[in-house]
């Protein structure tokens, strides 16, 4: 059984969550609630619970502020939020667990299994904590992305990168420093998660930053010259829209 609080400063949005735990799950616990910063503070303080969920948007400020003066934040997260997609890809970046108001029990369902199926998920840090604020306020070339592996945690500006290039089931984000990370997510994760403004997939294999393309070539069936130097092979059927795409950025 998997204790919880839920922390909402609507009434009928804390029943309603309320109601479908009690109906669908019966692994979670609902230990207490809270309506405020404060009251958040509080009740996860006195109740220790292994699961949060988490409104972002507080009549007295903001969970992220929960989380702030909680200090060690040794239990799981998953946000609620009604914001808009542009906010919503900062969680993205994070990785974050996220359910939209009205909540959908499915997308719930997936939120809770992701938790209980890796209860060795490490817990959201303070450094994690500060880049998903800044990813909130931030322009999309300054927002970060949150990559983790065994052994270390990387934070990649979107800016500094070049292109995503697919290895498998895996990507190699190669960045403006010549720097390599390799991520265990297929690359149309990060087609679906960069911005389309700044990123577009000419190939199967390639992702690009439109802003660091140097040249483009009609030689060999076309192909892009990035900053870094690398030849990207065009696919015929994308040439149109990614030279729209192209202007586009440039405009």
């Amino acid at each position: 059984m998997t204790r919880a609080v839920i922390i909402d400063d609507e009434d009928h949005a804390r029943e309603n969550l309320r109601s479908i735990l009690k109906a669908n799950f019966d692994n979670i616990e609902i230990v207490g609630e809270g309506n405020s910063v404060d009251t958040g503070v509080v009740v996860i303080k006195n109740k220790k619970p292994e699961l949060v969920f988490l409104d972002i948007d507080l009549s007295d400020g903001s969970g992220f502020n929960v989380l702030e003066k909680v200090g060690e934040t040794n239990f799981h997260v998953i946000f609620i939020t009604a914001f808009n997609e542009y906010a919503i890809k900062a969680f993205r970046y994070n990785a974050l667990d996220y359910i939209l108001k009205p909540i959908d029990i499915e997308l719930l369902n997936q939120a809770i299994a992701k938790i209980e199926y890796d209860k060795g998920k490490e817990y959201i840090t303070r450094d994690e904590l500060k880049e998903i604020l800044n990813n909130l306020i931030n322009s999309e070339e300054d927002k970060k992305l949150i990559i983790k592996d065994k052994n270390s945690t990387s934070y990649v500006r979107i800016g500094d990168i070049i292109r995503c290039e697919a290895d498998g089931s895996y990507t190699i984000i190669h960045l403006v420093n010549g720097d390599k990370v390799v991520v265990s997510r297929a690359l149309k994760v990060y087609s679906s998660l960069l911005p389309e403004s700044m990123f577009f997939r000419v190939h199967q294999s390639n992702l690009i930053n439109l802003r660091c393309v140097k040249k483009i070539s009609k030689k060999d069936g076309g192909y892009v010259m990035m900053e870094d130097g690398t030849d990207v092979p065009i696919a015929r059927r994308r040439k149109e829209e990614f030279l729209e795409a192209l202007e586009n950025s440039i405009s």
